[in-house]
């Protein structure tokens, strides 16, 4: 079937899930789907509707691993493999394939913009609604818009471009309706979000913000009234800031330099805000640390986001608990993330297809390929020889960190809370911490800000301040919200940086008083970073869905001819150079090479023939 007459037929579908109460967490089973004609017919129904969308979420939440890591440096395909997961391996025509099939971004979207419409009908039908509800009511909508965002970001990611619409699609409508559907590139996708996510929009004479959080704990506990106890449902939804400022990354790479400050600055200044926020009662002592909780954030957060120690120790920030979880893993290092129940039929592929011993040896399709383990210093927290994030079961190296990771209370390595292994069915971060700090060197890069960008990339302001004063004043780049990243009064680690978090390799680029500093073009000082910053988030982001559109990104920023009188053949050249080698025992380095010249790095599909 076309992937358009699927989003259709979607499009009649209902998207909530019937809950019988908060026990049925995120409920799929299909004899439980809401028709359409019942759809938000309660108060109740607005917050099922709402998990319906999360349902197609949750499809589509192995989707871009599968098929984007596959392609990067760090995953090779097993004997066992799929021919069409071979396929996309091998780099071959995507037009087709099953696992380069976007419909369940679409599918997304089509529930989002279905959700959208009912709750407007809902609102003006009901003629008054309760407090609680009256309150999350905006809360809700806003967080359909973020999900909405959230998937037109993997599609440009993995595809480079996607169609734009807001049409429910009650009706079968063609894609050559321009009324309805926009063919735009990743350019246009990033201005139209950027746009949602600022503007929201109205319902039913309701303005909705983009950044509104639903206070779940009032409709799962409405006696309780506990939030602590609800905590996990906040991290179902991407917050508004961390979408925006990763929409911006893109849009800066195709226009030029001087158009894009206004969009590096936003994200320095949003995210410097962000992570202060987090941070500041650390420099406040008791008395700022009660005030944090009485606002209900978590102090701990903050000396995560710093990128701390604590990602290496025995607690519950711990490196290797950020995945080794069914729910939010490390509560502090995760923002938001794509959790599953196995008892209530959610399923991802995920321990199937990286894991050795379940069900056995023939389902084992992805592992680390030799290249990919080489690139890892060996006291790297990440690397095969460390075991956070790979190790050896059955024989065979594999990638274990959503399964199988340290148990530090029991001082010992196993699978997730000792269940069957195929009962285990691990959440997947949509964004965390280190997501932010990338965006933040990033940001300072193009800002000029070349310290900036190089402590936070290797090994942070704890090295880089041992006295913990930062040289603040007129004619630094330091700002004062960075303080807490190194003046802790609760005494903790500090910042140590993206690299140094994990003991990893540091970057060895120019720095400003260096005695090559001179040798350099403005131009190539910033190709350099930008592509340190991609080689080191192809390392941190093993089997996220995440590391190869980084470089997608980075890639397109200096192939820009019309703005940046960028080289798009240098451009493919650079992504084949980190890509092709890995396919060099199987003789194909060559062959994988020239199709990235060739063709590019995007995902290709027939979205004209949906």
């Amino acid at each position: 079937m076309k992937v358009m007459n699927k989003i259709w037929t979607l499009g009649l579908l209902a998207m909530s899930v019937a809950f019988t109460s908060c026990d049925d967490y995120f409920e799929t089973d299909p004899k439980n789907i809401v028709n359409e004609g019942d759809y938000i017919a309660e108060e109740d129904e607005m917050y099922k509707g709402f998990l319906g969308i999360f349902s197609r979420m949750q499809e589509a939440g192995d989707h871009a691993i599968f098929l984007t890591d596959t392609r990067g440096a760090l995953l090779e395909t097993t004997d066992n493999a799929p021919t069409d997961l071979k396929a996309i391996y091998n780099y071959d025509n995507t037009y087709g394939n099953p696992y380069a099939d976007p419909t369940c971004y679409y599918a997304i979207i089509v529930a989002c913009n279905d959700y959208f419409m009912k709750m407007g009908e809902f609102h003006s039908k009901v003629g008054g609604m309760t407090e609680i509800a009256e309150e999350n009511f905006a809360p809700l909508i806003s967080s359909a818009i973020r999900i909405k965002a959230w998937a037109y970001l993997m599609l440009g990611k993995i595809y480079g471009k996607a169609y734009w619409f807001d049409d429910p699609l009650t009706e079968k409508k063609e894609l050559t309706d321009t009324s309805v559907f926009t063919l735009c590139n990743m350019k246009e996708l990033a201005d139209r979000a950027i746009a949602l996510l600022e503007n929201g929009m109205t319902i039913d004479g309701v303005p909705v913000a983009g950044d509104l959080d639903v206070a779940w704990y009032k409709w799962l506990d409405p006696e309780n009234q506990d939030r602590t106890l609800y905590y996990k449902w906040e991290y179902l939804t991407p917050p508004a800031v961390v979408l925006n400022a990763e929409f911006r990354s893109w849009r800066a790479s195709y226009v030029d330099e001087s158009a894009a400050q206004a969009d590096w600055e936003w994200i320095r200044n949003n995210l410097l805000d962000y992570f202060y926020s987090y941070q500041r009662p650390l420099l406040e002592g008791e008395e700022g640390k009660e005030a944090f909780r009485v606002e209900g954030k978590n102090v701990g957060q903050g000396l995560i986001f710093q990128l701390s120690k604590m990602m290496q120790s025995d607690n519950d920030g711990a490196y290797s608990n950020i995945f080794f979880t069914e729910t939010t893993g490390s509560q502090y290092q995760l923002i938001s993330t794509i959790m599953y129940d196995y008892t209530r039929y959610q399923r991802n592929r995920i321990v199937q297809y990286f894991c050795p011993e379940y069900p056995d040896a023939e389902s084992f399709y992805l592992k680390p390929s030799e290249y990919g383990m080489n690139l890892y210093n060996e006291s790297d927290i990440r690397s095969a020889t460390q075991g956070w994030v790979m190790n050896t079961l059955g024989g065979k190296t594999c990638v274990s960190k959503y399964y199988y990771g340290y148990d530090f209370a029991l001082r010992r390595y196993k699978y997730l809370d000792d269940k069957q292994v195929f009962e285990i069915q691990p959440s997947i971060p949509t964004f965390r911490g280190h997501d932010l700090h990338f965006l933040l060197a990033e940001a300072e890069l193009h800002l000029g800000h070349y310290d900036q960008a190089y402590v936070i990339l290797n090994n942070g302001l704890s090295d880089e301040f041992p006295d913990k004063v930062l040289p603040l004043g007129e004619g630094s780049n330091w700002d004062e919200r960075y303080l807490p990243w190194v003046n802790n009064a609760n005494g903790g680690y500090g910042n140590i940086g993206i690299a140094g978090t994990a003991v990893g390799r540091m970057h060895d680029l120019p720095r400003p008083g260096d005695a090559d500093w001179g040798e350099y073009t403005e131009d190539e000082i910033k190709k350099m970073y930008d592509w340190a910053l991609a080689d080191e988030h192809m390392k941190e982001y093993i089997a996220e869905g995440k590391s190869y559109s980084y470089m997608c990104k980075i890639a397109e920023r200096y192939a820009n001819t019309a703005y940046r009188g960028g080289d798009p053949d240098e451009a493919r050249d650079s992504v084949a150079a980190r890509i092709a080698p890995k396919y060099a025992p199987a003789g194909r380095e060559s062959t994988v090479a020239n199709r990235i010249k060739s063709d590019g790095y995007f995902v290709e599909w027939e979205l004209d023939n949906m």
